[in-house]
């Protein structure tokens, strides 16, 4: 096959990819998992983040119950969803929505901005959220994510 059609095959397939949103994902602002400064679990695996942004998982290791906090700033939220949960925020709207729905759980708390999410870990020990890698202060720790 000569080499130009085989140049034009492969730019219609990437064209359709990125057309259909099968594409590379473009990176986003770098997120962080944080908790309350005083929550002793330092790191989490993916899988075990997942679930609990999904509320599969609902309890730290001393039994005490999580509270999550949704960050909604637009491009943190974003990168997190896609990363973190492989879902789009539309997506992960739809899913907390049956879930409050069918009566499972109540939706996790949602604040506008990663002060807010400080603001209010700062008052509440078994929180966990997610905020802008360049936010991170004494008010709230870093909980690693490992693979």
């Amino acid at each position: 096959m000569h080499p130009l059609k085989i140049i034009s095959i492969l730019t219609a397939a990437l064209a359709a990819l990125l057309f259909l949103g099968g594409g590379p994902v473009c990176a986003g602002p770098d997120f962080i998992v944080v908790a309350h400064k005083d929550n002793p679990v330092k790191e989490l695996p993916a899988a075990q983040v997942k679930n609990i942004f999904l509320g599969k998982e609902r309890f730290w290791p001393d039994g005490s119950a999580i509270t999550l906090i949704m960050n909604k700033n637009d491009d943190i939220h974003e990168s997190f969803t896609r990363t973190m949960l492989q879902k789009s925020p539309a997506q992960l709207s739809v899913y907390w929505k049956k879930i409050l729905y069918s009566g499972a759980s109540m939706l996790p708390l949602a604040v506008k901005d990663d002060e807010a999410v400080k603001s209010y870990m700062s008052q509440h020990k078994n929180t966990i959220s997610y905020i802008d890698a360049d936010s991170l202060d004494k008010q709230v720790r870093q909980v690693e994510v490992t693979p």
